[in-house]
């Protein structure tokens, strides 16, 4: 699974021998993990903090420094207050890219199989209605000694539902193509403009040269343009979104829409909570905020779900192909 979807991907700082570090602030675990609960991997990311003087001081940051020797990894599957299976991670690494943090093999841990979850009752709306209520992320870290642990709810299996049709998105007209995913994810107890979703589209193409073509793709992904729970197609958050993300090339002829994908991410309470303050709150110095005891670090779940293989009505892609508006794109509709 892609360590997600882009607005939950965290970093922490660490340090080498060469840091200026204030010495007098004591290490604290930083731990991060997006799970969601019907996908097949799984991934939780622990390391150390260091407090430092300066910003300069971040050049010196050695990869190596941020992890702690002896951690494990394990997840609760609760029911109440029972613990109906439990499951231990295993350690990784993946590389990363020099960048604004220093490139190397960062460690992580991983499952890579689906969790002990079963649905049943499922509906229109569901895949149905999972026997676990909840998980608990627990990290032992015995470099120190230290347990840290945090909960968070196991959302309902649901379903997109594309209002207008599950093939088609219809871009004009009376009624514009609609899709919503089932529940808030887990609502924060407050307005219901702030409980974050996340839509991405993928749109398959083929761009066509003098004598060959080749198969692409763009993507792009919006957490804006909501109304309540549903997401209204038009051409402003579909054409409009797409026209910056194709190359400039003069050797293009044309392209041709070969399908459209569409897929909705939604979070658990503790993400509402915190992208309600990140969104609100006012102050320079915002507190920091965590889930889990003894350290600092979230433990989120997600429900998501995808629509493959679309196109558009007949109207849209003559609007996309021939329209004035969009003929920079080169879309043609044979």
């Amino acid at each position: 699974m892609k360590a997600l979807y882009i607005f939950l991907l965290a970093f922490v700082i660490g340090c080498s021998s060469d840091l200026d570090i204030i010495y007098d602030q004591p290490t604290v675990p930083v731990v991060y993990a997006l799970i969601n609960p019907y996908d097949t991997m799984h991934y939780v990311r622990v390391q150390k903090t260091f407090v430092i003087n300066t910003k300069d001081d971040w050049s010196y940051l050695n990869s190596d420094s941020l992890h702690f020797d002896d951690v494990e990894v394990f997840l609760y599957g609760k029911t109440g207050d029972s613990i109906k299976w439990v499951e231990q991670f295993t350690k990784t690494s993946v590389v990363k890219d020099d960048g604004f943090f220093p490139a190397g093999n960062y460690k992580i841990f991983q499952l890579d199989h689906p969790l002990p979850i079963k649905l049943s009752n499922p509906s229109r709306a569901y895949y149905g209605h999972p026997d676990t209520d909840s998980l608990i992320l627990e990290v032992r870290i015995h470099d120190t000694g230290l347990i840290t642990r945090a909960a968070a709810k196991v959302l309902n299996a649901g379903k997109i539902i594309a209002y207008k049709s599950p093939n088609l998105i219809y871009v004009y007209g009376g009624k514009p193509s609609v899709f919503a995913l089932p529940g808030t994810g887990e609502s924060p107890g407050r307005e219901f403009s702030v409980v974050y979703r996340q839509i991405e589209f993928s749109v398959h193409f083929k761009e066509y040269y003098e004598n060959s073509y080749s198969v692409q793709e763009i993507s792009w992904i919006a957490n804006s343009g909501w109304d309540g729970n549903d997401y209204f197609i038009s051409a402003g958050n579909l054409f409009n979104r797409m026209r910056p993300l194709f190359s400039k090339n003069d050797s293009i002829l044309s392209r041709r829409l070969d399908s459209i994908d569409i897929a909705i991410t939604k979070p658990s309470r503790f993400f509402n909570d915190y992208w309600f303050i990140r969104e609100h709150w006012e102050n320079s110095d915002r507190p920091p905020y965590t889930n889990f005891d003894n350290s600092y670090g979230m433990f989120i779940t997600i429900v998501k779900d995808k629509l493959t293989g679309m196109g558009l009505d007949n109207q849209s892609l003559d609007s996309l192909c021939n329209s004035f508006q969009y003929k920079d794109m080169k879309f043609r509709n044979w």
